[in-house]
């Protein structure tokens, strides 16, 4: 994975797209793009972090866009982050507590956001993508080659403004 061309590309170039997509928002996002580490993840990433919540994927609530190669699809997150809830909890106990931490933030959101409030599937049966799957407060998703995928881009911006007033701006 190290030396591979498609990593580089994913950690660099995809990152920089997101980068490119944000990049006329008021508030200020960490913008990082992932294909595993040490190895390969079971479902590369893209993610946005208000720095004030965390910088990581692995607590505290960001914007992510999943690809699942299984099923090719594309996911768009409000998550929660699952590894150290699943390293603390284990995965039976872990993926309970990301699901009651999505639902407290689905009631603090209400309704009429637009986005699905059902479960995603990212298509991996590992513990660290079903403790993503568990996190999940609101998505929606697109087969590759859905012509609708071409929204993604708008239906980021609302879930970055939405992912705003629950964190707040930066301090």
């Amino acid at each position: 994975m190290a030396g591979s061309a498609f990593g580089r590309f994913f950690r660099r170039d995809v990152a920089q797209m997101g980068r490119d997509l944000i990049e006329a928002r008021p508030e200020r996002l960490l913008v990082r793009a992932s294909t595993g580490a040490p190895g390969w993840a079971n479902v590369p990433w893209l993610a946005f972090f208000a720095p004030q919540v965390t910088r990581s994927m692995r607590h505290g609530l960001y914007v992510v866009i999943f690809v699942n190669a299984r099923d090719e699809a594309v996911t768009l997150s409000l998550q929660h982050g699952a590894a150290d809830a699943l390293t603390r909890l284990g995965a039976t106990e872990g993926r309970a507590h990301l699901r009651q931490l999505a639902a407290a933030t689905r009631g603090r959101l209400g309704r009429g956001h637009g986005f699905s409030e059902d479960p995603i599937c990212l298509g991996a049966p590992a513990d660290l993508p079903l403790g993503y799957e568990a996190g999940s407060a609101l998505s929606r998703s697109w087969a590759a080659g859905d012509v609708e995928l071409a929204r993604l881009p708008h239906a980021l911006e609302g879930m970055l403004d939405l992912y705003r007033g629950l964190v707040g701006p930066p301090e």
